[in-house]
Order: C-alpha cells, then sequence, then structure tokens
C-alpha cells in the first residue's frame, strides 16, 4: 500500500511538474503574441499620424498666401504636434527648387551640367522623347536609360524632379547654386548675385535682411545686376518667384520607447493632389 501511495506521489508530482512547464509555456506564448500585437497596434497608430502630419502640411502650404516662395518661410522648418500620446515631425521642401526632367525644352547642356556624360544625356533625352507627352512618370524609370548606374542616379535625384508638368522654370527664391549653375550655367556672375541679394548685407539666409524676388521687384533686382532691360524678359523665362508643388517629409512615432516609427515622404501640389508617395 505505501509503495502504491509513493507512486501516485511521484506520478502527482511529475505531473504538477508537467503543467507547470506548460503553463510557463502558454504564459510565455501569450505574453509574445500580447507584445506583437501592440508592435502592430502602434505601427498603424503611428502610420495614421504620418499620414495625418502629411495632410497637416498641405492645410499650411495651401494657406499661404504670399506672392513669393523662399527658404527661409515657416513650410521649411522642421515642426513637431502631439496627438494622443504619438510625436509627429513634418517639413515641406519646394519642388520648385530642382530642375525639372519633364521641361519641354530640355537640352543636353542641362544634363551634362547635372553630372552627366554626353552619352548618357543624349540618351536621355531619346528616351524622354520616346514617351511622348508622358515624359517621365517616375523618378526610378531613369534606371531604364541605356547608361545609367545607381551611382549617378544618387548623384543627381536630389537635384532633379519630374512632377511638375513640362514647366522648365525653376524658383530664384529657393534654388541652390547647383541649379541655379544649371540654369545659368557654371561660372555665371549672375549665380553670386543672386545669392548675395537673397542673403541680404549679414550674408547669411533666415534673417530680417534677406532679399526676395517677387513679380513686382525682379526686374529692378535685375537690372541692378547689370542685366541690360532688354535682357530682363530672358531671365523671367527661367525663374519664377512662387511653387505649387512641394515634397512633404513626415516622420511619426506612436510608441513609448520612440521604437516605432513611420516615415512618408510625399510630392503634393499646393491644392492637396498627391504625385508621389512612400511609406517606410
Amino acid at each position: 500500500m505505501r509503495k502504491e501511495s509513493g507512486s501516485i506521489l511521484i506520478f502527482i508530482f511529475w505531473a504538477l511538474i508537467i503543467l507547470s512547464l506548460l503553463s510557463i509555456a502558454v504564459s510565455y506564448n501569450y505574453s509574445g503574441d500580447i507584445k506583437l500585437a501592440k508592435h502592430e497596434s502602434d505601427n498603424i497608430k503611428a502610420l495614421y499620424l504620418a499620414k495625418a502630419g502629411v495632410a497637416k502640411m498641405i492645410a499650411e502650404l495651401n494657406s499661404d498666401k504670399n506672392l513669393y516662395d523662399s527658404i527661409n518661410e515657416g513650410w521649411g522648418a522642421e515642426k513637431e504636434f502631439k496627438f494622443g500620446g504619438g510625436v509627429v515631425t513634418y517639413r515641406a521642401m519646394d519642388e520648385g527648387a530642382r530642375f525639372n526632367l519633364n521641361s519641354a525644352n530640355l537640352m543636353k547642356e542641362s544634363l551634362i551640367l547635372l553630372g552627366l556624360d554626353d552619352v548618357l544625356s543624349q540618351a536621355v533625352l531619346e528616351y524622354k522623347a520616346g514617351k511622348g507627352e508622358k515624359g517621365f512618370e517616375f523618378m526610378e524609370e531613369l534606371f531604364l536609360v541605356e547608361g545609367m548606374t545607381r551611382d549617378i542616379y544618387l548623384k543627381m535625384k536630389d537635384n532633379v524632379t519630374i512632377y511638375r508638368g513640362n514647366d522648365s522654370r525653376v524658383n530664384i527664391n529657393t534654388a541652390n547654386n547647383s541649379i541655379l549653375g544649371v540654369v545659368l550655367g557654371m561660372g555665371s556672375p549672375l549665380i553670386n548675385k543672386i545669392v548675395g541679394y537673397r542673403e541680404g548685407r549679414d550674408g547669411k539666409t533666415g534673417t530680417e535682411d534677406d532679399g526676395l524676388f517677387t513679380e513686382n521687384n525682379f526686374s529692378g533686382a535685375f537690372e541692378s545686376f547689370g542685366v541690360a532691360p532688354d535682357y530682363v524678359e530672358v531671365y523671367k523665362a527661367f525663374f519664377s518667384v512662387k511653387s505649387d508643388f512641394f515634397r512633404i517629409l513626415v516622420s511619426a512615432s506612436f510608441s513609448e520607447n520612440k521604437e516605432v516609427f513611420k516615415n512618408i515622404e510625399a510630392v503634393a501640389a499646393r491644392s492637396g493632389k498627391i504625385y508621389y508617395w512612400k511609406e517606410e
């Protein structure tokens, strides 16, 4: 009898151990499921927060009634808002500051100034001509041009756009020195004069004495640069002073440890129409 009792106790002992191990395993799996569900929930919340950041930036751009767009305006500064425990940072970049590869009068010389050699520049022109009125429909389409490499693409992609129709002008208030050089020719004395005018007396951007090009003062500014009045109209065909297209950059987090992030890069018209959208 004692032997049978001892066997029963041993059986019960091992049964308890097995049940305990099963309980721990189930608890561990359940805990993992909870963490996975929480991560997925934070991920979805972060995505919609990022989308809200894009919508907020578009609303701000739409409410900007200035007769110009310049590099020191509010849309260019990184801003932040919080909602329900989430944090969103957002800003915009002027797509009008980039050289338009879908320009109606795209020339080989401009492509060479962007860093392409003669052969590749000709290949780009021929590819674009083959697309007719559509032109380039997405940036990565450049890889379909014979001779295009990843290094060349990465070197030029931040200076070019395809999202402004066939408008060949660039915004004189926001274009960098490289793009001014593509438009005017590298080494043109007008580049330093334009940049100097934008920086003002203190030689810095983003300060109160910055010069702004508008439709009203464009002619006077260029005449002060030594450009003859008859030629001012030529330069008006090269430049705009206000933009309708912007690249919006948004980053959103919706987790306590800030490990869950969603990034969105979009190109949108001031009206709100989206031309490019990328989520990460």
